[in-house]
């Protein structure tokens, strides 16, 4: 007879930062999670299918992906209260990074010790867009079209810079135009890549399926 470990259901709401509109993710998961476990669930979530490594930053220290000796950790090893917040960066390329705090711990029930996802709002980001900041500025370029980048208004722009800084020279301003360019080219090809963007859209059935889909074959949930 195998004895289980007793746990508790830690209620969990996770916000992500510097992005609008709002994206947030309300999940219960087993407190014996362990932060790489933790890390997959999240992903599967939000639909994310790459792996760029995590950071975990509670109670003043750090845990990552990187360091053999906090990959074993557990989220009950952080002696976590109701109101307590910890952040959490999914993807260290990228920098994604999310607030999440506890709303509730209640008792396990022995054999439903299952992640799911309780509740949502806000579609995830493309996940290699560049992190908040790219997926601000797709936005901004889907919302606006050719108006962001209006060859008059960026002239006037360079204009401004320039009466602000006479002593640069005049390949300075060259060099801005064609990174601005290039920049505005690099929107376009991740919008045509993985556009029309839709920040507003969450569905719960989707995620708790994704889920479902990760527990196959994993020994920590029954």
């Amino acid at each position: 007879m195998v004895d289980t470990i007793p746990f508790k259901r830690l209620i969990l709401r996770v916000v992500l930062r510097h992005v609008s509109p709002m994206v947030i993710r309300l999940i219960s998961v087993s407190d014996q999670t362990q932060l790489p476990d933790f890390h997959d669930v999240f992903r599967a979530v939000l639909g994310w299918s790459g792996d760029l490594g995590y950071i975990i930053r509670v109670h003043g220290q750090e845990f990552n992906s990187f360091r053999r000796k906090t990959r074993s950790k557990a989220l009950f090893e952080f002696q976590l209260h109701r109101q307590e917040k910890f952040l959490y960066v999914c993807d260290t390329l990228h920098m994604w990074e999310w607030d999440v705090r506890v709303l509730d711990i209640q008792d396990g029930v022995e054999g439903d010790d299952a992640p799911l996802c309780v509740s949502g709002r806000g579609a995830a980001p493309p996940e290699f867009c560049g992190g908040p900041t790219g997926y601000r500025l797709m936005l901004k370029r889907q919302r606006e079209g050719a108006a962001m980048s209006d060859p008059v208004r960026l002239e006037f722009g360079i204009h401004i810079l320039a009466q602000a800084c006479p002593d640069e020279p005049t390949d300075r301003w060259d060099l801005l135009r064609s990174v601005l360019k290039e920049g505005f080219q690099s929107i376009d090809q991740r919008l045509q890549e993985l556009g029309p963007l839709q920040p507003d859209r969450f569905n719960l059935q989707e995620a708790n399926a994704r889920l479902r889909q990760l527990a196959q074959g994993r020994r920590w949930w029954s």
